[in-house]
């Protein structure tokens, strides 16, 4: 099974960040084989955020699973690669 997340704006500040890492945990959980995170109109991510991602990465790898990230803008790339985490996160 797929679940696909589009997530938006600019996820710095605590309330984002919350609802942000919500969001992702519950798709995490819903037992989905394939996740897919939408990025297209993310603007930031905070270390938090980045945090999370990686989380539900590993949780994913563990039972077999995958996330990818689409529609990455390449600012947001960038500072991807400036972390070595796109060695960690499939970018499709």
């Amino acid at each position: 099974m797929e679940k696909r997340l589009a997530l938006k704006g600019d996820v710095a500040d605590i309330e984002t960040w919350d609802e942000f890492s919500r969001e992702l945990r519950s798709a995490v959980e819903s037992g989905a084989e394939r996740l897919v995170l939408d990025m297209e109109r993310v603007t930031y991510l905070n270390s938090s955020a980045l945090g999370s991602i990686v989380a539900a990465q590993k949780k994913l790898s563990e039972r077999g699973g995958e996330m990818v990230l689409v529609k990455v803008s390449r600012q947001l790339e960038q500072f991807l690669e400036l972390y070595s985490l796109t060695e960690i996160l499939k970018i499709g």
